[in-house]
């Protein structure tokens, strides 16, 4: 890939090292070529993603529940990083693009770290009044929920079997 490797020393005394494409954006000098070839055609097309964050030794996701379905944008300055926008926004966070471990559309899978995993997650009636439905990741309760159909949409969420929660 034809990229120009620069390295940018911030004011808060923080160094990050960069890749600027000929397009002009700039990802992260540890992120994989498959990811940047994904992130730039969906900063092209405009269509929908969805993006896991991890760790990128292990493939353990993190969970992340916002900022994560989108359409890849891109930020103005000298330093062009790709943002995640949110359907009906015109901005929005930088893509930690170095801790991908996996990038998905509504339909399919188009990266996945080779050790991608999100852990062991369950479901159960809980005590809580109000929301007795917990989903527990790692048998840590992640959620509760008014109903059993929340909890399951939310565990599926995060396994990575349904692209997006519904609108709450």
């Amino acid at each position: 890939m034809n990229s120009e490797i620069f390295t940018q020393n911030f004011a808060n005394g923080h160094c990050f090292r960069y890749r600027r494409l000929p397009s002009g954006t700039c990802y992260h000098a540890n992120t994989p070529e498959r990811v940047i070839e994904i992130l730039e055609q969906f900063r092209q097309n405009q269509r929908r993603v969805r993006l896991f964050y991890g760790d990128t030794i292990t493939g353990q996701a993190w969970h992340e529940e916002h900022d994560v379905i989108g359409r890849i944008g891109r930020s103005m300055g000298p330093i062009k990083v790709p943002l995640m926008i949110e359907p009906g926004e015109i901005g929005g966070p930088a893509v930690l693009d170095h801790c991908l471990i996996r990038i998905d559309t509504p339909r399919k899978v188009l990266y996945q770290h080779a050790a991608f995993r999100v852990g062991e997650v369950s479901l159960s009636a809980g005590d809580l009044k109000g929301l007795p439905w917990e989903v527990f990741i790692n048998q840590v309760v992640q959620a509760r929920f008014q109903s059993k159909n929340e909890a399951c949409r939310y565990r599926d969420f995060i396994l990575g079997y349904r692209f997006a929660l519904p609108k709450r």
